[in-house]
């Protein structure tokens, strides 16, 4: 089996980071997003929508990095949000009650909105 990739491809629309995921968030993968989304959040970025247009996969061990990320954000005044995720990562969401935390949107540009 290949290993897990991820790459990560930044944007910002006014005061809101947009994070580009591609590929899988998973173990192997999971400490590059972290690694990632700290050096930003320490850079002054609190509000962060994570675009998951180009994910094909988040394991439990993802959504416990993106649940360290929204504390990081929320401790700072901040907020994250979550867009374009395909049915299985949305399905994952849901079940490890991820959705009962983190607002979930269809397009990136209605996060955005939002987040402003």
């Amino acid at each position: 089996m290949a290993e897990a990739i991820l790459k990560i491809t930044e944007s910002k629309s006014g005061n809101v980071l947009i994070l580009v995921l591609e590929g899988e968030v998973d173990a192997h993968t999971a400490p590059v997003l972290k690694e990632t989304a700290e050096k930003k959040i320490t850079e002054g970025n609190t509000k962060i929508v994570f675009n998951f247009a180009k994910c094909t996969y988040i394991s439990s061990a993802g959504i416990g990095v993106l649940n360290s990320i929204l504390n990081a954000v929320k401790a700072k005044g901040g907020v994250i949000a979550v867009s374009e995720a395909n049915k299985m990562i949305t399905d994952t969401f849901k079940v490890m009650y991820f959705t009962k935390k983190v607002q979930l949107y269809i397009e990136t540009a209605a996060a955005v909105k939002d987040l402003q």
